[in-house]
């Protein structure tokens, strides 16, 4: 019996993911389409200008991610409503507990208080949003090499590249927020430092939590800093570009000694 209701639970909690998933995507659709505050996300983000921001093709990655989850979605389904994975789908729940709810919550609310102009609302969401990727790449192990196959492809993969876009993402939304307040900041200084520090994470990422798919992701987004600023130009173009460089190759060579050194696979 109690097994029985825990299946329930877990079904439940399985719905209520997917559910979110789909809130999430069709708010982000919204957004993309000028529903909200009739203003497209980029749009928003032109308001606040710095240096920080990436070209606009760099956004792309969503489409990834939200593939990526929506594999997800379809592998805990599976789980949850397919016989003979009841002891995969309490592995599964009592690790996610309500982390992808709550994640779910942050990026959509993120996407309000973003598109109506609440900043400082807008990085509080973002904070909550990058908590709980943490608290699931802690929980699944993400990038550990031991992991079965559908693991590493429906958890590993999608978490993997959004936690990375999330910790760029909040640095961009941090930088925004002191252009929202006129704090006057060196601009070329701060990005080259954040640069940096998101490059020590992925350094970190790699080497300590296997996690490739993060440190690809900042490759990524420093590419498109690199394409935004040339595209521009001015006295701020080259030492960001060569930053971006130095950073892009760090990063490269760091998945490279890890993927020899521990022969995993990404």
């Amino acid at each position: 019996m109690e097994t029985r209701q825990s299946v329930g639970h877990y079904r439940q909690q399985a719905i209520f993911n997917i559910l979110a998933l789909l809130i999430v995507i069709g708010v982000n659709a919204m957004a993309n389409l000028s529903q909200l505050n009739g203003k497209t996300t980029g749009e928003v983000s032109g308001q606040y200008p710095n240096l920080f921001v990436p070209a606009g093709f760099t956004f792309s990655i969503w489409s990834i991610i939200y593939l990526g989850l929506l594999g997800f979605a379809a592998y805990q389904y599976r789980l949850a409503f397919f016989k003979g994975h009841t002891i995969e789908l309490q592995a599964f729940m009592v690790r996610m507990k309500g982390w992808f709810l709550l994640s779910c919550l942050a990026n959509a609310c993120w996407l309000f208080a973003w598109h109506y102009n609440m900043i400082f609302l807008s990085f509080c969401c973002m904070l909550l949003l990058l908590a709980s990727l943490i608290m699931i790449h802690r929980k699944f192990r993400i990038g550990h090499p031991g992991a079965f196959t559908p693991e590493k492809v429906f958890i590993h993969f999608p978490f993997g590249i959004y936690l990375g876009w999330i910790s760029i993402a909040t640095i961009a939304n941090l930088t925004a927020l002191l252009v929202a307040w006129n704090i006057p900041f060196p601009q070329v200084s701060w990005t080259i430092v954040m640069m940096g520090l998101g490059t020590l994470l992925g350094v970190l990422m790699v080497f300590r939590y296997n996690n490739v798919y993060y440190a690809l992701v900042c490759i990524w987004a420093f590419y498109g800093i690199i394409v935004k600023r040339e595209s521009i130009g001015g006295r701020e173009c080259a030492p960001i570009v060569a930053m971006g460089t130095i950073v892009i190759a760090v990063l490269a060579l760091s998945i490279l000694m890890q993927l020899v050194r521990k022969k995993i696979t990404i």
